[in-house]
């Protein structure tokens, strides 16, 4: 009984082993998704199939093509939005440095206006101390031609004291 069994275990188990031989590089090929039992088992002239691949082959190429052109379409359209972008950004850029020369003239020209309000401040006080300066002066002046006035009457008097003696 156990000799006839493992007769029977072995030439089943080898009856497996090659059927499992023959059918794992069928599934292997078969799980591949350009595979299909059509072209395996038909019986139809290689000559009537080359026209079919041939027109899957232009196909194929007719897709890519569209493919490659909307890719094309699609990177031009996103380099046009680039440069407008670009150029809303120069242009903010222009903007900016023009309202900051804008306001740096303004700066410059309150500046000014204060410098010029300065200095009219300045000569304002430069001419009070010249005109203080000029009374001072003539106070001086006609001080002296007072005292002058002054010291000839003196002699004069006295020289008329003397011519009366």
């Amino acid at each position: 009984g156990i000799s006839i069994s493992y007769f029977y275990c072995s030439t089943k188990n080898k009856t497996n082993m090659k059927i499992l031989k023959f059918l794992l590089p069928l599934l292997l090929v078969a799980s591949c998704s350009s595979f299909s039992l059509n072209g395996l088992f038909s019986s139809e002239d290689k000559a009537e199939e080359l026209p079919a691949e041939d027109s899957a082959v232009e196909e194929i190429d007719e897709q890519v093509e569209e493919e490659e052109e909307s890719e094309d379409e699609e990177v031009e359209e996103e380099e046009e939005e680039d440069n407008l972008e670009v150029e809303e950004v120069e242009q903010e850029e222009e903007e900016e440095e023009n309202l900051e020369v804008v306001s740096l003239e303004e700066e410059d020209e309150e500046e000014d206006e204060e410098e010029d309000e300065l200095s009219a401040l300045e000569e304002d006080e430069e001419d009070e101390e010249e005109e203080e300066i000029d009374e001072e002066e003539e106070v001086e002046s006609v001080a002296l031609e007072a005292k002058d006035d002054f010291e000839e009457e003196e002699e004069d008097e006295e020289d008329e004291e003397e011519e009366e003696i």
